[in-house]
């Protein structure tokens, strides 16, 4: 497999993703009703015990955790996984192989998302571990050069993973590449890829952001907390939706399906 040499413009990808957003937001709604419900559940039962957790962990490890709150946040963790890629493998198959692709609400759970939901999670370890172990030695580092340098680490890991990203979308597809083939047809295109999958998360995070400040004032946070958790949940879902459709945008670039 020969790799495509141009590399794709980084604010095409995120204009484009934004587009597909608007122009397919009828099967955006369709296909991201389960995500939301299965990551607004989850926000349900674990949100309590995810702030404890992050409270705890800025206190520093030797801070003991309260009881069952690493279990809820494990259980939380997993409600969120199995949403992400039940969304990402449908919504990627819906545009590159069209509407059959991922027919009704998305639940004919078939062999790809089972297959992409394995690769996801081998994926995700290995980029830890990497990360983990290229952050190690720069602990004996002054403290404003040991947090460039890690900001460095995590940039490089960041390009290394989009390089196989293309491994990952074949899964969802069923038109599976080897590791050394996405690295081959992704050359040149690290970088754009992983600054794409960032700055598409952009309008969610401010939008977000200034929502949660409005509502807060006019104290709608205080008085329907739920409600919060579920705007939340689909503005999360909106923004993975925007990321699936950068993936699929440079996999059609990078490599093209086969119909």
């Amino acid at each position: 497999m020969e790799p495509r040499r141009q590399t794709i413009p980084v604010f095409l990808l995120v204009k484009t993703a934004l587009q597909l957003l608007w122009q397919q937001r009828d099967d955006a709604l369709r296909l991201g009703l389960v995500p939301t419900l299965l990551v607004f559940g989850g926000f349900l039962y674990g949100e309590e015990a995810l702030v404890t957790f992050l409270r705890v962990m800025q206190a520093g490890m030797a801070a003991e955790l309260p009881p069952g709150i690493s279990a809820r946040v494990l259980v939380l963790s997993g409600i969120i996984l199995v949403a992400i890629c039940l969304l990402t493998v449908n919504w990627l198959r819906f545009l590159l192989l069209g509407p059959m692709g991922a027919v009704g609400l998305g639940l004919s759970i078939g062999q790809a998302h089972i297959r992409f939901l394995i690769a996801a999670i081998a994926f995700s370890l290995a980029l830890m571990a990497a990360l983990f172990t290229l952050s190690l030695p720069l602990a004996f580092l002054p403290g404003a050069l040991a947090l460039l340098a890690n900001l460095l680490v995590f940039a490089g890991v960041l390009v290394l993973a989009a390089r196989f990203l293309p491994f990952l979308i074949g899964k969802a597809i069923g038109q599976s590449l080897t590791l050394a083939q996405s690295w081959n047809v992704s050359r040149g295109n690290g970088l754009p890829l992983a600054m794409s999958l960032i700055l598409v998360q952009v309008p969610f995070v401010l939008g977000l952001t200034l929502l949660q400040q409005v509502l807060g004032a006019v104290g709608f946070t205080a008085l329907a907390p739920a409600g919060t958790l579920f705007i939340v949940s689909v503005v999360q879902v909106a923004d993975w939706v925007c990321q699936a459709s950068v993936l699929a945008t440079a996999y059609r670039h990078m490599v093209g399906v086969r119909v």
